[in-house]
């Protein structure tokens, strides 16, 4: 996209699931700018040697053997020329009245060396 590599892998080939150092082989290996993999169901964004590592979490907030406490989340990419800025939307219970939610957004950007 644009001048954007980006590789996709849902991360259960992984070992360790979701280690940075095995999703930047992997990031290598494809000879990505942008890798998103996922398994988890942990949402983080992160960078690793200048390259973008996204994990999208779990949409519905379904249950992983790794956590017991999942909290539903998904992100949307909005790719231009030079930069690349990832949006990431998790849906938290309201502290106030805990059958409620919360959507609560946030903004990462990164731009390409």
């Amino acid at each position: 996209m644009h001048n954007w590599k980006i590789g996709v892998c849902h991360g259960h080939q992984l070992v360790p699931w979701g280690d940075k150092e095995a999703i930047g082989m992997l990031q290598r290996q494809l000879d990505v700018d942008v890798c998103v993999t996922g398994h988890t169901h942990k949402m983080s964004v992160d960078t690793h040697e200048g390259t973008l590592l996204i994990n999208p979490g779990s949409a519905t907030g379904a249950y992983s053997g790794l956590l017991s406490d999942v909290t539903p989340s998904f992100c949307l990419l909005d790719v231009q020329e030079s930069k690349l800025t990832v949006y990431v939307y998790q849906l938290h219970p309201n502290p106030v009245n805990p059958e409620e939610f919360e959507l609560k957004v946030q903004e990462f950007k990164h731009a390409k060396s």
